[in-house]
């Protein structure tokens, strides 16, 4: 995520120059644009290169199926130890899956214990297993015998992925929008 700021940041230092010196060198301000262009297609490139199993090592392919008649957002969530200060995690956002549908996902699992996480509209955990990286293909149902302590904090970690995700699409989003506004530049030119 750093690089969609660093190239947001990047590019709106290139349109700053590019209006405030615009009748001057525009050789100079064709290759700042070329520059830009690429800056930004290569943090969106990299950024969805990387959101992958992309250099994982150990990568697991995860089925997961959803047999309720509700809308889930399905999660993944690793936990490994931490070299003996505590236990780690990351959670993997996949979809949201409609009734019946069905997705392929990858996560990084190195050896330990990883969680399966289904959550409606509202919020609410309505499935949780726990596998040790031997099951691969899940079918998604209510599941409300859940321990609460996983079920909170299944729900913390959830949480925070979720507004990590919503800032990560307005990063892209606004990078687009940059993209664009360089390519209508360098047309102009």
């Amino acid at each position: 995520m750093n690089l969609l700021f660093f190239s947001i940041f990047l590019n709106i230092i290139i349109l700053l120059v590019i209006y405030f010196f615009l009748n001057e060198k525009k050789i100079s301000l064709k290759l700042l644009i070329y520059f830009g262009l690429f800056i930004g297609f290569s943090t969106l490139g990299l950024n969805h290169l990387f959101g992958g199993c992309f250099g994982a090592s150990t990568p697991i392919d995860i089925t997961t199926q959803n047999v309720t008649n509700q809308n889930l957002r399905i999660y993944a969530i690793a936990f490994w130890d931490d070299y003996g200060n505590g236990s780690g995690n990351f959670v993997n956002y996949n979809s949201e899956l409609e009734p019946n549908e069905t997705s392929e996902f990858c996560i990084d699992s190195d050896g330990g214990k990883f969680w399966i996480v289904a959550k409606n509209k509202e919020n609410e955990i309505v499935y949780l297993e726990e596998t040790e990286n031997k099951k691969t293909d899940f079918k998604i149902n209510v599941n409300q015998n859940v321990a609460l302590d996983k079920n909170q904090l299944a729900k913390e970690l959830t949480f925070k992925k979720d507004k990590s995700v919503e800032l990560e699409m307005y990063l892209v989003l606004t990078n687009i929008v940059l993209l664009v506004l360089l390519g209508i530049k360098l047309i102009k030119k």
